[in-house]
């Protein structure tokens, strides 16, 4: 990644506040690191009036100021550079000529010039990185900026906040390390050159994978007609230069809390609150291939009801709802946070036991599929009267071997399930 890429900060469940005195730490600094690019810009305007490169070059210098400044507390400097970026632009449509401009240029690299001598940097701001805590994984963020100051100190802000940010400062590989390191949240600069952010929002929802990240327009402008035709790109919000860094983390946060609950309803069943068949089958292919390399047992139990079609042809699919609901919650109650459980499809059931052999699983199971029986299963009433029902189950469970694919698992698990049915059902068949 272009600058810094993902570092593997901790998140602190309480993360230090990024103050003022923070905020304008990191700003004059990347600011002492620019001013020489923009006294040479200003010299080489000098020695050639009519070279559009060295106006550009301080037209990014003070573009970035004004965004930036203000976020740091010097609203003053912010107003400055902001004047002095419409100089430059209107140096460079020809609707002001050299001299003016120049001047303004001058009062501008002086103000910049006065700040600096001014500051002395706080003790105690060389980081902004909270204390590591690696039990929990930080949010992953990208800022994307053509401005090395404004993208430096939003990543120093997010990073005081907890997140494991990184920034981009070349926009025209931004989707390349987007598709890279998929990032859980972008912050998008809009006015940016060879690439804008309205192209790279639509570009980025082109994206299979990247329908659900969320992206939030950070730029100075706000004009409704912009943050309108943002939105219809898909983009989820925008915020303003400069800042409020409170402002602007808890937009963030809002933003990763969404994301989270709608990954966490695409991967679970609605009736039941068990995973999908589709991320169970995900799963299984991880659990699989760590248990290959660890050595680790895996166990694998498919769990169908005995005759569910009676209990909906005499009661009700909604009674058949609530018995699956039921069931599920006997289920979970019943195994571990490591194991895996999942609604296959239809009245079964997955299960993967994660580091349990064979005579723990058939243990584990036997015990689920006795609650059941012995559950009364309470029903939506009829005709004002409660009604209860019986159900069983029957459960087939395989461990995995050092031939078994994902497939040839689930396989032999059902087989003993089907095996289980033809046994009598209520009770746990093991696969050979």
């Amino acid at each position: 990644m272009a600058n810094r890429c993902y570092a593997p900060n901790g998140m602190s469940t309480h993360p230090p506040p990024f103050d003022a005195s923070g905020m304008r730490a990191v700003f004059l600094r990347e600011l002492a690191a620019a001013v020489a690019g923009a006294l040479s810009a200003r010299a080489l305007l000098e020695r050639a009036p009519g070279d559009p490169e060295p106006v550009r070059s301080l037209r990014d210098f003070f573009h970035g100021i004004a965004g930036s400044a203000g976020a740091a507390g010097l609203p003053l400097l912010g107003r400055l550079a902001g004047a002095c970026e419409t100089a430059a632009a209107a140096l460079l449509e020809g609707t002001l000529r050299g001299p003016p401009a120049a001047a303004m240029f001058d009062q501008g690299l002086a103000g910049v010039a006065f700040v600096l001598q001014t500051w002395s940097p706080p003790a105690g701001t060389e980081s902004a990185d909270p204390a590591p805590e690696p039990d929990r994984p930080p949010a992953r963020i990208l800022v994307v900026d053509d401005d090395r100051l404004s993208a430096r100190l939003t990543d120093a802000v997010l990073r005081a906040a907890g997140f494991d940010s990184a920034f981009c400062c070349e926009p025209e590989k931004a989707l390349e390390v987007i598709q890279r390191e998929s990032p859980d949240l972008i912050l998008l600069d809009v006015v940016m050159p060879e690439v804008n952010g309205f192209d790279l929002c639509r570009d980025i929802r082109k994206s299979p994978g990247l329908q659900l990240t969320p992206i939030i327009f950070l730029t100075g402008k706000g004009a409704v007609e912009q943050r309108v035709h943002g939105l219809e790109l898909g983009a989820n919000d925008y915020v303003a230069k400069p800042f409020e860094p409170q402002e602007l983390v808890a937009r963030v946060r809002t933003h990763l809390s969404r994301l989270a609950e709608a990954r966490e309803r695409a991967i679970r069943d609605g009736l039941t609150g068990c995973y999908n068949n589709q991320y169970f089958k995900q799963r299984l292919d991880q659990e699989i291939a760590r248990a290959v390399q660890s050595g680790d047992d895996l166990t694998l139990a498919m769990l169908d009801v005995d005759h569910f079609k009676r209990v909906n042809d005499e009661h009700g699919h909604l009674a058949g709802d609530a018995v699956l609901a039921k069931i599920a919650s006997i289920l979970a109650a019943s195994v571990r946070s490591s194991d895996v459980l999942a609604r296959y499809g239809g009245e079964e059931f997955a299960l993967l036991l994660v580091g349990a052999a064979t005579a723990r699983a058939a243990a584990v199971t036997d015990r689920v599929r006795e609650c059941i029986a012995a559950h009364p299963f309470e029903l939506p009433a009829a005709a004002d009267k409660a009604q209860t029902a019986r159900c069983t189950v029957s459960i087939g469970i395989a461990a995995l071997s050092a031939s078994d694919t994902a497939d040839a698992f689930l396989l032999r698990a059902d087989r003993a399930l089907y095996g289980a049915k033809e046994a009598g059902r209520n009770r746990v068949v093991i696969a050979a």
